[in-house]
């Protein structure tokens, strides 16, 4: 088994992959590649991709492949400025719970001139964010296909962006806790309530505009965020490590493992995270909402805006608790 070296991947790098399964294979057939599937690494060891599930995110690290598939990662030719690459994540990010279109995925190879609908597939996904900045990979972003991304020539593929697993470290992967996948079923869970109140929610960032032209569903879309689990999922991770917001804790940590590096690396990739700026759509969103909500106080917008206090207000404990340990223990 394999996994993808994320230390070699940066915001807007594109991850070409396949699997086993008999999809894959029939994607790789009638595209003439060895690769069927196209993500988009956005952060932080987090990717997004358009799959059955719709847009959603991915812990790449929690992902395990077997030693025949074939796995890339590709960059832009030119360097892009940082603005762009944060426009290029923020669609993908905007397109979170679009629905799957597996009718434009089967017909891509040969949709060459035609305009794609609303829903996603993966290769579209990425083909459209970059379209958005100028930069087209391929010669239709609504039906651009995995293997079209291989061979663009706006791209550069990059070297050696697998390490090879261990029997060990396969069966430690199963046992850790991915909360992405948590995520994407609160989500899911969401999306499936408010979807019943209107059809026209396509995705997420649908809730907001559809309020304000329709306010009278504020109480029902207020339910669905609370019963959804969607506004106090942040807890799990929380909880999951409480050393990380809490600078006695990590300091205790420190001193009780033998890996005492490792703790100082992890503080050092929470400042780099943050100085890239991994999280800042979180304060994005909180300064939107909370526009918002001095002009239209519906409590569906309350509860969206008590949800990005929290995860700013953690997200900013956890960046002090790494610069403390740091500042003492990192000479």
């Amino acid at each position: 088994m394999k996994k993808i070296d994320v230390r070699k991947l940066k915001k807007g790098d594109i991850i070409l992959s396949t699997s086993t399964g008999k999809i894959s294979a029939a994607i790789r057939f009638f595209t003439n590649s060895d690769i069927s599937h196209a993500m988009l690494y956005v952060a932080n060891s987090s990717v997004m991709d358009s799959t059955s599930e719709g847009v959603q995110a991915r812990n790449i690290d929690k992902m395990r492949y077997h030693e025949s598939c074939a796995i890339y990662a590709y960059r832009p030719v030119v360097e892009l400025p940082e603005a762009t690459l944060d426009m290029v994540v923020g669609y993908v990010r905007s397109e979170t719970g679009a629905p799957y279109s597996l009718a434009e995925a089967t017909v891509s190879p040969v949709a060459a001139y035609v305009r794609g609908g609303t829903r996603q597939f993966c290769s579209r996904l990425i083909g459209r964010a970059y379209a958005r900045v100028g930069l087209r990979i391929g010669s239709n972003p609504d039906f651009l296909t995995p293997a079209e991304i291989q061979k663009s020539t706006q791209l550069i593929k990059l070297e050696d962006v697998t390490v090879s697993l261990s029997a060990e470290d396969v069966a430690a992967l199963a046992q850790e806790l991915d909360t992405t996948e948590g995520m994407r079923a609160v989500t899911s869970a969401l999306l499936k309530r408010v979807r019943e109140l209107s059809k026209s929610i396509r995705t997420l960032t649908d809730i907001e505009p559809f309020l304000l032209k329709n306010p009278q569903y504020d109480a029902q879309f207020a339910s669905a965020l609370v019963e959804s689990g969607y506004t106090t999922f942040w807890q799990v991770e929380v909880a999951r490590f409480p050393w990380r917001y809490d600078s006695v804790a990590l300091a205790q940590l420190y001193h009780a493992v033998e890996n005492k590096e490792e703790v100082l690396q992890y503080c050092r990739d929470t400042l780099r995270h943050d100085a890239e700026g991994d999280f800042e759509h979180w304060n994005d969103n909180l300064r939107k909402l909370g526009k918002l909500m001095k002009t239209v106080p519906l409590e569906t917008f309350k509860l969206q805006t008590d949800l990005y206090l929290k995860l700013c207000f953690y997200h900013q404990q956890r960046v002090e608790s790494a610069k403390m340990l740091l500042k003492v223990y990192d000479r």
